[in-house]
C-alpha cells in the first residue's frame, strides 16, 4: 500500500375524505397522472379543494447502502426497511450532496447545493448567511397549513429554528461511558481505551467504540491521570442512564424519538401533517442492546470488498485530506487484525438492526392510526459510510461508499411502488419532490431570499421509473470542501463516477465493470470522450447554480489542450 499521509401536538393528518379515495383519485389529487410521465415536467399541483397527503420523513445517521443488500457485502437484517422498500420506489443510485451529516442535511432541507449557500461544513442553519430568508422544508409545510412535527436529529443541530409546530428531543448520541470528570459525551469506553491507546489519540477513541449495552463501563480512579472515575452509562447531558439488563433499562434516544413519533401518529388530526423523524444510529459510538449483537455471530460476518493498494491510483489530494477514517482503519487492524474489523462490522450491523426496529414501530403506528393510504413516506440516510473499503472507516469522501444512500419513496397508489430505479438522483431532489406532490408550489423562497431550489421533482419517476428525462441533468452532483480550500466535485451517472478535484486531478470509475471503484480510468485515453462528457455535465451543474470563487482546476484545462 502506498498511501500518502496528510493532515488531520395538534393538527397533522389528512382529512377523512382523503382516506377514502381510490388509487386513481389519489394520483389525480397529487398530479401523478399522464402529465407527470416526463421526468421533471411541470405538472398540475394539488388543487385547493383536493385533500392533501401527509408526509412521514425518516432519516438515519450514517446509514450506508447495506440497506439495499448489495451482493458481496455484509448481510444487514432490516425487515422493516425491507417492507417499506417493497411498497416504495427504491432509488438504487441515490446520492447525498455533501457526504457528511451537517452540510448534507442543510442541503436536503434547503434544496440548495453547497456552492449555492457557500457552506460545506457544520455551521448551524441560522449562522449561514445565504440561508437567511430561505425556507426550510418543514417550515414550507407549516406555512402551507400543515402541522409540522419533528424529533431527533433532522438538521445537525436538531430543529434548527422555529420551523415546527412541535418538536420532540434533539440529537443525542448516548448513552456514554463517563470518567467522572467533564461531559460524558465523547468519553471512550475504558475497555477499548486500553486497546486503542497505543494507536489513536484519545479524542478519536469515541468514534471507534462499539459494543452491547451489557458491557457496562467502569472507569477506575486514576486510570487516566486526574480522573475521579465513574461506573455505568450516562446521557449526553450527564444524567445517569439506568441499566440493569436489556429488559430493565432507560430508553435510548432513538427509542424516545420513536415513542414521540408514535404519539403523533396516534392522534386524530384535523389537517394534514409533515412528520420528520431523525434517528441517530448507526452513527458512532456503536452501542446498542445486546440482542442486536446476538443477531450477528462473529463467525458469520462477511467483510465488505477490499483491495490492497486501492488508494494508489486515487487523486493524491483526496488521499491526503481528512485522515481520520484512514487512521481509524489502521488502528483497528494494528490492534486486532481481521477479527477487530469483523467486530466493528458486526457492531455497525447491530446498530442498523436496532434502528430498523425503531423504524418498524413508527411504520406500525402509521398503519394503526389509519394514515397508511394517505401518507407519502420517505426513508433515507444523510451520508454513506466506509467500513474498511479504501482502508477507511468513515464518511466525507467522494467515493460511492460515502455518497450512496438508500432512498425509498412511497406514494400511495403510484405505479412505481415495489420497483427499483437506477437513474442517478440526489437528496437535493427531496424538497422539490415533496413540495410538488403536496401542491405547495415550487418557489418557497419567493419574496424572501428569492433563491430558487436547485433540485428537481422526481414525481414522474415515481409513477414511471423508466420514463425518459425531459428536464434536469442525467447525473447526481456532490461536492466537498476543506476549510476555505478549493472544493472538489463529483458526478454519478447510471454507469460512471467522475470526480474533478480543486487542483485539477481527476477520477473516473466504470461501475458496470468496476462496482467497487478499484480502477481509476481518468488517465486512460480510451475513456477521454466519456470523461469530457461527464466533466461538461459537472460544469453545467455549477454554471446553473454557482461556480465557486477561485475554482479553476488548472490540470484539467491543460490536459484538454493535449
Amino acid at each position: 500500500m502506498n498511501r500518502d499521509k496528510g493532515t488531520m401536538l395538534s393538527g397533522a393528518a389528512a382529512s377523512p375524505g382523503f382516506l377514502n379515495i381510490d388509487r386513481r383519485g389519489f394520483l389525480r389529487s397529487v398530479g401523478l397522472g399522464a402529465a407527470a410521465l416526463a421526468w421533471g415536467r411541470p405538472v398540475r399541483a394539488v388543487g385547493k379543494s383536493a385533500p392533501r397527503p401527509n408526509v412521514l420523513f425518516i432519516i438515519c445517521d450514517d446509514l450506508n447502502d447495506w440497506a439495499l443488500h448489495p451482493p458481496g457485502h455484509p448481510k444487514a437484517k432490516t425487515p422493516n426497511m425491507d417492507r417499506l422498500r417493497k411498497r416504495s420506489l427504491s432509488f438504487t443510485n441515490a446520492h447525498v450532496v455533501v457526504p457528511v451529516c451537517g452540510p448534507s442535511r442543510k442541503c436536503l432541507f434547503s434544496g440548495l447545493y453547497p456552492q449555492t449557500i457557500d457552506d460545506y461544513g457544520f455551521a448551524p442553519w441560522k449562522s449561514v448567511k445565504p440561508l437567511k430568508g430561505c425556507v426550510p422544508l418543514p417550515l414550507h409545510f407549516r406555512n402551507n397549513g400543515y402541522g409540522a412535527y419533528g424529533t431527533g436529529k433532522l438538521l445537525h443541530e436538531g430543529a434548527g429554528g422555529d420551523f415546527y409546530t412541535a418538536y420532540g428531543i434533539g440529537p443525542d448520541y448516548g448513552p456514554w461511558p463517563w470518567c467522572g470528570k467533564g461531559r460524558p459525551s465523547n468519553t471512550p469506553h475504558p475497555l477499548q481505551f486500553e486497546t486503542w491507546k497505543k494507536h489513536l489519540p484519545i479524542q478519536m477513541h469515541r468514534d471507534l467504540n462499539y459494543g452491547p449495552l451489557s458491557n457496562v463501563p467502569h472507569w477506575k480512579k486514576g486510570a487516566i491521570q486526574g480522573i475521579p472515575g465513574a461506573k455505568g452509562w450516562y446521557t449526553e447531558k450527564g444524567k445517569p442512564f439506568r441499566y440493569a439488563d436489556d429488559k430493565d433499562r432507560d430508553k435510548m434516544p432513538d427509542e424516545i424519538s420513536a415513542d414521540w413519533a408514535v404519539g403523533v401518529l396516534k392522534k386524530k388530526h384535523d389537517r394534514p401533517f409533515y412528520l420528520g423523524v431523525g434517528f441517530i444510529r448507526p452513527h458512532t459510538p456503536l452501542y446498542a442492546p445486546k440482542k442486536y449483537f446476538d443477531m450477528f455471530p462473529l463467525e458469520d460476518i462477511q467483510l465488505p470488498p477490499h483491495l490492497d493498494g486501492d488508494l494508489d491510483d486515487c487523486a493524491s489530494v483526496l488521499r491526503k485530506r481528512w485522515q481520520w477514517g484512514y487512521k481509524k482503519y489502521d488502528a483497528l487492524i494494528e490492534a486486532g487484525g481481521t477479527k477487530a474489523w469483523k467486530e466493528w462490522a458486526r457492531a455497525y450491523l447491530a446498530c442498523m438492526a436496532f434502528v430498523d426496529a425503531q423504524i418498524g414501530r413508527v411504520l406500525d403506528a402509521l398503519d394503526a392510526g389509519g394514515y397508511r393510504e394517505s401518507t407519502i413516506v420517505v426513508l433515507t440516510g444523510d451520508n454513506g459510510y466506509h467500513v474498511g473499503e479504501k482502508d477507511c472507516i468513515q464518511k466525507w469522501h467522494l467515493w460511492d461508499e460515502s455518497t450512496r444512500v438508500p432512498l425509498f419513496i412511497h406514494v400511495p397508489g403510484a405505479r412505481g411502488n415495489g420497483r427499483n430505479c437506477d437513474r442517478p438522483v440526489s437528496l437535493i431532489d427531496v424538497y422539490p419532490t415533496l413540495a410538488d406532490l403536496c401542491g405547495l408550489g415550487g418557489h418557497p423562497n419567493k419574496d424572501r431570499s428569492n433563491t430558487p431550489l436547485d433540485g428537481r421533482s422526481l414525481r414522474g419517476l415515481l409513477e414511471n421509473p423508466e420514463c425518459k428525462e425531459s428536464n434536469g441533468t442525467p447525473v447526481a452532483f456532490m461536492g466537498i470542501r476543506d476549510g476555505r480550500a478549493s472544493p472538489h466535485f463529483s458526478v454519478r451517472s447510471k454507469r460512471y463516477r467522475y470526480t474533478l478535484c480543486g487542483n485539477g486531478e481527476e477520477e473516473l470509475y466504470d461501475h458496470e465493470k468496476d462496482p467497487n471503484e478499484w480502477t481509476n480510468l481518468a488517465g486512460d485515453p480510451k475513456h477521454a470522450e466519456i470523461k469530457k462528457q461527464l466533466r461538461e455535465q459537472l460544469m453545467q451543474t455549477l454554471r446553473t447554480s454557482k461556480i465557486p470563487k477561485g475554482f479553476k482546476p488548472i490540470k484539467t484545462a491543460e490536459s484538454d489542450k493535449k
